[in-house]
């Protein structure tokens, strides 16, 4: 699998702002959720560990695996890790796990990225013990009002759509209906309000990632050097500015 945002410094500073901003949804949906501390717990796509280390402090599992394809993001997460946390690089599309069956599985603003969403949500179903749980958050919806930041949200959109993925890929999960092995427990959208500021701040992190690829620069190749501009002055210029407002699809699946 590819990451559109790559595994660079800034990339890794991002995915911190990008944590500490939806730990607001997370945390609420692992507490109404998992009732009973867990014995092992798999954090798809970890990055640099942030979330791991949520789903471990809410859950009080008795052990929680990060999984990653990229070392610099797993050798970042291993730094800070106690002994109960622990980090493979494994390709998250791929099944069996490295890990062998658990009983939670959590993803988080991932699907979004994947070549065939769906029938991935489906093997990782597999990877559950009997009663085990996979928890998923994605995109529903982004509502936003600020002009440069729907334009970002366009262009990013139309990036992910020309390489087969989706950026608002929530009511096509909603709508999925999963094997007779999964059963749904939970579907909502949990509202997530954060800051113009921040906002701009993730994505002008996000912006020089992909400002290169070939299908950017033939269709914004003369205006993203300024979109990138802006979002850099609107970051630091944004107090007072209102809100832009994350839809998160909340999912949750029983492993019969």
């Amino acid at each position: 699998m590819s990451y559109l945002f790559k595994d660079t410094e800034k990339a890794a500073h991002r995915l911190r702002l990008l944590a500490d901003v939806f730990a607001f949804s997370s945390r609420p949906f692992l507490q109404t959720v998992v009732d009973t501390a867990p014995e092992m717990v798999i954090d798809l796509g970890c990055g640099p560990g942030h979330t791991t280390r949520l789903l471990a402090e809410v859950t009080q599992c008795s052990q929680a695996i990060g999984l990653d394809s990229s070392e610099h993001f797993l050798s970042l997460a291993r730094m800070i890790a106690p002994a109960h946390l622990s980090f493979v690089h494994h390709d998250v599309t791929q099944t069996p796990f490295p890990t062998g069956p658990c009983d939670l599985i959590f993803c988080r603003l991932l699907l979004t990225h994947l070549q065939e969403p769906l029938s991935v949500l489906e093997r990782w179903g597999t990877q559950l013990r009997p009663q085990g749980l996979l928890l998923v958050e994605e995109v529903e919806w982004i509502r936003t009002e600020h002009p440069l930041l729907r334009h970002y949200l366009e262009i990013q959109a139309a990036l992910l759509r020309q390489q087969a993925n989706e950026l608002y890929i929530g009511p096509r999960l909603q709508q999925h209906q999963v094997n007779d092995g999964l059963e749904r427990r939970l579907s909502h959208v949990y509202h997530v309000p954060v800051s113009t500021a921040q906002a701009a701040t993730m994505f002008s992190m996000n912006l020089p990632s992909w400002k290169h690829h070939p299908f950017i620069q033939q269709q914004y190749g003369g205006s993203i050097d300024q979109i990138e501009q802006d979002l850099h002055a609107l970051a630091n210029d944004a107090i007072g500015e209102g809100e832009i407002v994350w839809g998160m699809r909340q999912l949750a699946y029983e492993r019969k």
